[in-house]
């Protein structure tokens, strides 16, 4: 499936928790993938994993003399741009949100257009769902609750709009919560990871409120599928990447101090909520299995096991 993909291949957002994941996986098959960050020297991620130069370029989105200089440098064929702003609750810029997310966005396919590129996945969100969260298909209403959604829902229209219109090859993925190796420290899943490996759990939001919990390697795996079998009936199209399971906080909860042998019983409830947190929140997959004949594969009993030996296997413990 990697071997599929045309290119170059360019992804932007490389130092983040899916880029770093993406590109690792593709650069155990091939060596023409450039993996893009605003900030190379102080990307964690990139650096423990010792990833060579010469598959790195720091390239800023939000500075269109940055983007002309990159598209014209790599000459991409298959773009994944995996860059965003705004989906954890300390990143409270709104002007960056929209900067980042939507404007951006603009330009670089604007850029891109002057290219013949074959293949643009976008990462979307569940969060454009909003309130309207319980297993919504993709084209169900969108009810965005925070400006990170509605910068998303926007991207959504105008990927849309190059798709249909411009008849550009683009395409929109709605994330679920993905979880895994080198995703952020101060998330749920590795919290919960860190705490269990001392016998230990942290304290938790509303144990009814719920997720669709998604493990890397099937978010990966969906990517890569599209990008190799992108036809034109799909440009501008929108996938949900989920499982399809609706997993509540509680039962995370319980799964974790039973798979780890824990002690403690869960501290529910105790944990205030974030602003957007709905109680309903899982996804629709089935255009995905449609379309592509992709199911994620991983469980969540499972997904925990494989975090925990991520964890385990790192030099700090």
């Amino acid at each position: 499936m990697e071997t599929k993909v045309k290119g170059p291949i360019l992804i932007f957002g490389a130092g983040g928790f899916i880029g770093i994941n993406l590109l690792k996986k593709l650069l155990k098959q091939r060596d023409d993938v450039v993996g893009v960050s605003s900030n190379l020297k102080n990307s964690w991620r990139i650096k423990q994993n010792k990833i060579p130069k010469k598959n790195l370029y720091q390239g800023n989105l939000l500075q269109i003399s940055s983007i002309k200089k990159i598209i014209n440098d790599i000459k991409p064929k298959t773009i994944f741009n995996l860059a965003a702003y705004g989906a954890y609750s300390k990143q409270k810029d709104i002007e960056k949100i929209y900067q980042t997310n939507f404007i951006s966005t603009v330009n670089l396919i604007e850029e891109l257009k002057k290219t013949n590129f074959t293949c643009y996945l976008h990462a979307g969100s569940q969060s454009e769902y909003g309130l309207n969260a319980a297993s919504p298909k993709e084209d169900d209403q969108l009810i965005p609750n925070s400006h990170y959604a509605v910068s998303k829902t926007a991207t959504y229209y105008l990927l849309k709009y190059y798709g249909r219109v411009e008849k550009l090859p683009v395409v929109h993925l709605r994330f679920y919560s993905v979880y895994g190796p080198w995703e952020e420290p101060d998330r749920l899943i590795p919290t919960l990871i860190k705490q269990a490996k001392i016998g230990n759990l942290p304290q938790f939001v509303d144990g009814e409120i719920s997720r669709d919990f998604i493990y890397i390697d099937d978010v990966i795996d969906a990517c890569l599928l599209i990008a190799a079998n992108l036809k034109k009936d799909y440009y501008g199209d929108v996938f949900n990447i989920a499982t399809g399971k609706k997993t509540m906080i509680k039962e995370l909860a319980f799964l974790t101090k039973k798979l780890f042998n824990i002690k403690k019983e869960p501290s529910i409830g105790s944990m205030k909520k974030r602003d957007w947190d709905v109680k309903n929140w899982w996804g629709n997959p089935q255009k995905m299995e449609k379309n592509f004949g992709w199911k994620a594969k991983i469980s969540l009993k499972e997904g925990l096991k494989k975090t925990f030996n991520f964890y385990a296997s790192l030099p700090s413990g």
